[in-house]
């Protein structure tokens, strides 16, 4: 009698609180939404003092610029360098390179005269990439990929809009993993697009100058590595 009545009352409680002989909570599947990049954000990236250090050292398969001269000694400059950098691609000697710049605005003015004044051939041809300059066609969203030459799972965010925490963007078979250190390679877009290593968009970032794609992030050993993007729209 005593079984037959804890029955009863189990049976009463899943019908007074619908889901509670189910054990644990369904987990929340919800994909997170792109969030619109802060006003006045890329000041603050220019302006913002870190304090935190770099999470990484940086050894890329291509050579590294630091600040207009070539790294020679990657060791020290990784143990002597503490700050995080700004880093795009860049044409040095007729060759690929990784610019890495202290300051925000020298990045920003290096990567727009080097894009503004070369020929598209030798721009494609020099950063093994696909460029479109002007870029006025090209679609308004960035599609990131999780493996190189745009394949794989991909995911797309709209000009303007960005994800500040990769972890809680859902990828995959039934939204099973997330974008989190997932990121290989990056498709064309009519605007700037940022890759942080940082949540909030913090730490070291890799700048894609609108107009060209980048095939391979493991070039400048960014693949696997981007904790949220920007989109920076207009």
């Amino acid at each position: 009698m005593a079984r037959r009545h804890n029955n009863e009352e189990m049976v009463a409680m899943s019908q007074q609180f619908p889901g509670a002989d189910k054990g644990s909570p369904e987990p929340d599947v919800r994909d997170a939404e792109p969030v619109r990049i802060p006003d006045g954000l890329a000041g603050e990236l220019s302006a913002r003092p870190e304090h935190t250090g770099r999470k990484r050292e940086l050894y890329p398969d291509v050579p590294l610029v630091l600040d207009g001269e070539v790294v020679e000694d990657l060791e020290r400059m990784n143990a002597e360098v503490t700050r995080p950098l700004f880093m795009t691609r860049l044409i040095h000697n007729s060759t690929l390179a990784l610019g890495a710049f202290t300051d925000r605005e020298a990045m920003l003015s290096e990567a727009c005269r080097m894009y503004t004044d070369a020929e598209e051939g030798e721009l494609e041809a020099a950063l093994e990439a696909t460029c479109t300059q002007p870029p006025d066609a090209l679609p308004t969203q960035v599609c990131f990929f999780e493996d190189n030459d745009e394949q794989g799972d991909v995911k797309c965010v709209e000009a303007g809009l960005g994800y500040p925490d990769l972890s809680k963007v859902h990828r995959g078979f039934l939204g099973a993993g997330d974008w989190n250190f997932v990121i290989s390679s990056l498709s064309k877009c009519r605007f700037d697009v940022s890759l942080f290593d940082l949540l909030e968009w913090h730490g070291d970032e890799f700048f894609q100058p609108k107009g060209c794609n980048t095939p391979d992030l493991g070039r400048f050993r960014w693949n696997d590595l981007a904790v949220s993007i920007a989109n920076w729209g207009t």
